[in-house]
């Protein structure tokens, strides 16, 4: 049977496992990246140099019978490239958002033709105002960049010499019409950057080249191993969940994100209030409905009662959800999709002397999952009803939570059979690069498996979400009282 090797650059992690073309894993490995003197950048040369050992182990696991690699990983980064390929600074990635001035700056400038070309409007996370913010404070960064590269295609660039990029993460960056899937030179043009520092736009499933034996000697990889492009891990987390016209995707990470698709042309209709992105399936669009803070609220939260996470959800499931609960609202990074507000404004609200630890703790889970239901309900407001939610991450992992997304979520609930949606998404688009499957949608259908799970609906939790709702748009318009 024929098998790949996918990879997944994460923000903390790089990972990398095998796939068949049914969609089975097999060696998982992972490894910790090191942080840099600041959380929100990293050394792109450690991101190859994990990426090399994780390949040593895996490839000689696979015995060598491995017919293409696939890539996935962070999205919104901000890393140029000098002549020689490498890193003029440390990449700044999707958490830095240093960038507000030149944010604010394309926001006043280009006012609505942001979302109409580009599906977004400005917002410092995204790498182009970020390009901006280098030009105008560290010109000398900016002129020794030949190509401003995400994670994935650093790592295809130091596997195979070419510099590409595809159509989700040219859309991460602002600056790509989505129409043509090419990056708009004359807009470039008239903010003063050169587009020819943007790398070549290819389809996500393209073979953009081939392991040279420089890169085969460091990683155990064949001269000649074709080297998929893939996605933004956005992108590949939906397609390994089995996103669909159907099918939604709740993952609570880091963040919170809710993923659709939608046919060409629909993200107009939503464009501003969630994120529309280019699919990697090219008959489909993407959007995103999120909250910043989502499994990092849990975190903070529980780290200022000194819980341990597992204990902080034992206590969770021992906590009731009701019309008279306390709210949290989860914005201590920022209220996200729809206001695409970014200021931090948390807060909790209807605290009272009688509230235990169990109460507040199952609170925070449900106050960090309103906000994805108030992209729901948007989304379905604006194009049509969903009938499945795929649960993701710590949404499917701890039963405290997935009990707060069953009574929030009136879709059908499913649970994955693969854990690791990124890297099942990278597979499918390997296989498809390689002739496997015809396109996207057979991968899809031969390769992601989920099973029905019967979660029971309490509605109270009805009543808590109005409750919340209340809660945050009173907080929106008139502040803290």
């Amino acid at each position: 049977m024929t098998k790949i090797i996918t990879i997944d650059i994460g923000t903390s992690r790089v990972k990398c496992a095998l796939f068949d073309e049914k969609g089975t894993m097999s060696g998982l490995e992972s490894l910790r990246l090191k942080r840099t003197e600041s959380p929100d950048t990293q050394d792109a040369n450690e991101w190859f140099a994990v990426v090399c050992q994780l390949l040593q182990t895996v490839t000689s696991r696979a015995g060598g019978d491995v017919e293409a690699v696939a890539l996935t990983g962070n999205m919104h980064a901000l890393l140029g490239v000098d002549a020689t390929g490498n890193p003029v600074a440390p990449a700044r990635l999707w958490s830095d958002n240093h960038a507000q001035r030149e944010s604010d700056e394309l926001n006043e400038r280009f006012g609505t033709l942001l979302l109409e070309k580009y599906g977004n409007r400005s917002i410092p996370v995204f790498t182009l105002p970020k390009i901006l913010q280098m030009k105008r404070e560290e010109p000398e960064l900016y002129r020794r960049s030949v190509k401003f590269l995400q994670s994935k295609e650093f790592i295809a660039y130091r596997l195979t010499g070419e510099m590409v990029t595809e159509p989700t993460d040219a859309s991460g960056v602002l600056g790509m019409d989505l129409s043509t899937r090419q990056w708009d030179g004359a807009f470039f043009q008239e903010l003063g950057l050169d587009v020819e520092r943007m790398p070549r736009i290819i389809s996500s499933s393209s073979i953009c080249g081939r392991v040279t034996p420089e890169a085969a000697s460091m990683t155990g990889l064949k001269t000649g191993t074709p080297v998929v492009i893939g996605c933004g891990d956005l992108a590949s987390a939906a397609l390994g969940s089995g996103v669909d016209d159907e099918t939604i995707s709740l993952t609570l990470g880091t963040a919170g994100q809710l993923l659709a698709t939608g046919a060409l042309g629909d993200g107009k209709k939503i464009a501003g209030r969630l994120f529309v992105f280019a699919h990697a399936d090219p008959t489909r669009e993407l959007y995103l409905g999120s909250v910043p803070a989502g499994g990092f609220a849990l975190e903070w939260f529980a780290n200022l009662h000194q819980l341990p996470m597992e204990q902080f959800f034992r206590m969770a499931e021992q906590g009731t959800v009701n019309e008279n609960s306390p709210v949290f609202l989860p914005y201590i990074l920022g209220r996200g999709a729809p206001s695409m507000d970014y200021r931090p404004a948390g807060a909790w609200c209807g605290l009272n002397a009688t509230n235990t630890l169990p109460e507040l703790c199952v609170a925070a889970i449900f106050g960090v999952l309103c906000p994805l239901r108030q992209c729901a309900d948007l989304l379905e407001s604006l194009t049509w009803k969903r009938k499945n939610v795929v649960l993701q991450a710590l949404a499917c992992r701890e039963a405290s939570v997935r009990r707060c997304a069953s009574g929030l979520f009136p879709q059908q609930k499913f649970i994955p059979e693969t854990s690791e949606a990124s890297l099942l998404g990278a597979a499918m688009l390997g296989f498809t690069g390689i002739g496997v499957y015809s396109d996207v949608r057979a991968a899809l259908k031969a390769m992601v498996r989920a099973r029905s799970v019967d979660a029971p609906c309490e509605t109270t939790m009805e009543q808590a979400y109005n409750r919340f709702l209340m809660w945050a748009e009173k907080i929106a318009f008139e502040g803290c009282p």
